[in-house]
């Protein structure tokens, strides 16, 4: 990741309504989603970045769960149950016009477990000038807005020739 991409990340985390309370915890609770490894690699970078944001005082534990293990319904549920108790949920893949069925179902799931802690929901997402995720964007910010959560998205930039 580019230097200037994690200032301004640290800038967007820090501007989150729950980044005072954040700051204050021991132990911050991430779940992804990923699509691929390109989009795991993705989730886990921006889970070191909020790791050197928040200090070595603050532990991040994370879940990713590659796309393909939502299928099966077992393991959707347990992905979750570990959603529903996380602080962030990320859910990294690349552009489209739709989320698979099998994120929406999870989704759906995870909502309806979900806890009482402050919760972000953050969409990672391809660059840019590889095409757009609107209508997936917008649905998860509803999401978002439905059940009071902060939402992010951030695209990855173009990286320098």
């Amino acid at each position: 990741m580019q230097k200037a991409q994690l200032r301004c990340m640290d800038t967007t985390l820090t501007k989150l309504q729950v980044w005072p309370t954040w700051q204050k915890l021991n132990r911050i609770v991430v779940s992804a989603v990923h699509e691929d490894f390109a989009t795991g690699a993705r989730a886990d970078d921006f889970c070191q970045t909020l790791s050197r944001c928040l200090g070595r005082n603050c532990e991040i534990a994370k879940e990713l769960w590659p796309l393909t293990e939502l299928r099966t319904p077992k393991l959707r549920a347990v992905a979750a149950g570990e959603a529903a108790a996380a602080d962030l949920v990320i859910i990294s893949v690349h552009h489209g016009e739709t989320l698979p069925d099998e994120v929406k179902r999870w989704i759906d799931l995870w909502l309806k477990q979900k806890g009482t802690r402050p919760k972000v929901l953050l969409a990672l997402f391809d660059p840019l000038y590889l095409g757009t995720s609107s209508s997936i964007q917008a649905f998860l910010q509803g999401v978002a807005k439905k059940r009071n959560m902060e939402f992010l998205a951030r695209s990855e930039e173009k990286p320098e020739d």
